[in-house]
């Protein structure tokens, strides 16, 4: 996946947010200033997955990081400031669902997969239904909220649906304190999900001359919703 960084004419539903390339192209893990004098802009990065663009505000206190999560088959990743995808206690995540023509599925059907799924590899977890999340995209994104060890709640997943996908939306942690401090970021985050284009051709793999990052071990909560 390939990040761009970009700032100009505002999106509907994300107070501030901008749509004009900046002048300089950032690296792809870094978050882009607002330019001097301009209260309120805030950086929007594009994310291109293997035929899709989608866009999202980093929350402050966040990285977006392209890289660090194809270890784990996992095109995007963020996670808290100073920290990395290899060690932190809490992350999130994107990943798409495609959808089969030839078999095609509705939104609770996936869903009810997704769930099925977790309680498959969770006997002991519990999963609630959340209240919604609008986003920038004119989206309800239905959250969903799992406990694996049934008691207090440690990840939650919104399921936005496009017309050739069905994009997830996750945040885990390792802790359920953890979970509950970063809450409030995961919904500014999916509240300023947007899905650009599909069906596009897009230069999503990594060159051979760059690494691919081993899946981490033991430290990141290991990604279930995939």
């Amino acid at each position: 996946m390939l990040l761009a960084t970009l700032l100009g004419a505002a999106l509907p539903g994300v107070a501030g947010a901008t749509l004009e390339p900046s002048k300089t192209q950032p690296p792809a893990t870094a978050q882009t200033a607002a330019p001097a004098g301009k209260k309120g802009v805030r950086p929007l990065t594009l994310a291109y997955g293997d035929d899709h663009c989608f866009g999202f505000v980093t929350p402050e206190g966040w990285v977006a990081d392209d890289t660090s999560g194809l270890g784990s088959r996992i095109r995007m990743v963020l996670y808290p400031r100073g920290q990395k995808w290899s060690s932190a206690k809490t992350v999130m995540y994107v990943n798409p669902i495609h959808k089969n023509a030839a078999a095609p599925r509705t939104l609770d059907q996936i869903i009810d997969g997704d769930l099925k799924a977790f309680q498959q590899h969770t006997p002991g977890g519990v999963v609630t239904r959340g209240d919604p999340i609008h986003t920038a995209g004119g989206h309800a994104a239905e959250l969903r909220l799992f406990s694996t060890t049934g008691a207090r709640v440690d990840e939650a997943v919104a399921y936005v649906e496009e017309e050739p996908l069905v994009m997830l939306l996750v945040l885990t942690s390792r802790t359920p304190e953890s979970f509950a401090r970063a809450l409030p970021a995961y919904r500014q985050w999916v509240a300023s999900y947007r899905f650009i284009v599909g069906n596009i051709d897009t230069p999503t793999q990594p060159s051979k001359s760059t690494p691919v990052p081993a899946a981490p071990k033991g430290a990141t909560p290991p990604p279930r919703h995939k």
